[in-house]
């Protein structure tokens, strides 16, 4: 072969070299970014042989498919972690979706639970202002009766026919008072409980109250009936005790529970929370003076001073036991509302004897009336709003 064949035949290798180069250079272009891309220098190919050249571009194309396959790869890992990231988001996002759903419908439930269980009883709601009427109306036609017969119908208008119990009686105008207060009371809690609109004070006395109110305020209802039936007699006062011992017994089931609540509504504390411990404070002066009522009638002793004495007795203990009950109520409870009840009652006492300074038992109930006030004004100025079962800042609005 001559050396023209030889030379011919280089040219004709090297031209395919050259066409083998630009291909593989546009497929890269195509993977690859323009920055990755080398370019050929095709002047440098001086050897016709290509022995040296041929090897060398090999590498360099070599090494672009590389760092292009590099990139590819990269680019694959980094699409793979950020689809793996996005798939752990989707995740996430329906897992906290379906937490979501789970916590509402337990909320739900809880709240129709709560509902539920908030729900007002019809049979105890119309028991409760049948008895709010009952007490009511025996109230207000014990006035009237009152103030007709120039004559308490109450049992606090009774004394025998030597007047050794009159001692014992209250001032007619501060019983009428008092009887008043608890009309109020009563008008306010029938308001409250028809219109519904309380939420607390309904889940108070629907679930924890419910038939004990109830019986109670029968009872002090049925006791104001008595006294208008019967004529006030040893058998009366009986009955009277008889009803009245048993409205304390109830009112023992609950008294406690509603001492130890705390940021009741407004609603709850005037009409429940104070009113309950004015109606105790009220059964049970009642209760004591229905007991020295029967004591007396049992003194057959014909002996005036003795029968006088006896009366002076009953009268400093009633007021003695009425005190001792009041300062347990505020030491244990806080119940200032009973204790100002208790000296309302036995000032009442004190004022309808317009007595003079000199008699010792009159001294004795003007002291147990100061002791009550005395501990009345510690309580407030020690706990202040607590008084009322308060310890946030502001009362409850329903």
């Amino acid at each position: 072969m001559s050396q023209d064949d030889i030379s011919a035949n280089a040219q004709d290798l090297i031209n395919q070299v050259k066409e083998e180069i630009k291909e593989k250079e546009e497929k890269n272009i195509s993977k690859t970014p323009s920055k990755n891309i080398i370019k050929v220098n095709t002047n440098d190919l001086e050897d016709p042989l290509g022995e040296k050249l041929i090897p060398k571009q090999n590498i360099v194309i070599n090494k672009n498919i590389k760092r292009s396959d590099s990139i590819s790869s990269s680019d694959s890992d980094s699409s793979n972690k950020d689809n793996s990231d996005d798939e752990k988001n989707d995740d996430s996002k329906k897992n906290s979706k379906i937490n979501n759903k789970l916590k509402s419908s337990m909320a739900s439930d809880n709240s129709n639970i709560e509902n539920l269980m908030d729900k007002e009883d019809i049979y105890i709601k119309i028991a409760i202002i049948i008895s709010g009427i009952l007490t009511i109306m025996g109230a207000v036609l014990n006035m009237a009766m009152s103030l007709i017969g120039n004559k308490l119908t109450l049992t606090f208008g009774y004394s025998k026919n030597d007047n050794s119990l009159e001692e014992l009686v209250m001032n007619h105008t501060m019983i009428y008072i008092l009887l008043v207060v608890i009309i109020i009371f009563n008008v306010g809690l029938l308001v409250v409980v028809i219109s519904g609109k309380d939420t607390s004070f309904g889940k108070l006395i629907y679930n924890e109250l419910n038939w004990y109110f109830v019986l109670t305020q029968s009872a002090l209802g049925f006791q104001f009936l008595i006294t208008l039936i019967w004529e006030i007699d040893l058998w009366t006062i009986n009955v009277c005790l008889s009803v009245s011992m048993l409205a304390i017994l109830i009112l023992a089931f609950y008294f406690t529970e509603i001492k130890k609540k705390t940021n009741m509504s407004v609603n709850t504390i005037i009409f429940i929370f104070i009113y309950i411990s004015v109606l105790f404070s009220f059964i049970a002066y009642l209760t004591l003076f229905n007991i020295s009522c029967i004591l007396m009638e049992n003194i057959e002793d014909e002996n005036s001073e003795y029968k006088t004495t006896s009366s002076i007795v009953i009268k400093i203990a009633i007021n003695a036991l009425q005190t001792i009950l009041s300062i347990l109520l505020l030491t244990y409870y806080k119940d200032i509302f009973f204790a100002i009840s208790s000296a309302y009652i036995e000032s009442a006492i004190f004022i309808h004897l317009e007595t003079d300074y000199k008699s010792g038992e009159n001294i004795t109930c003007l002291v147990f009336v100061c002791t009550i006030i005395l501990g009345i004004i510690l309580t407030i100025v020690s706990l202040k709003k607590k008084i009322f079962g308060i310890e946030g800042e502001k009362f409850q609005t329903n």
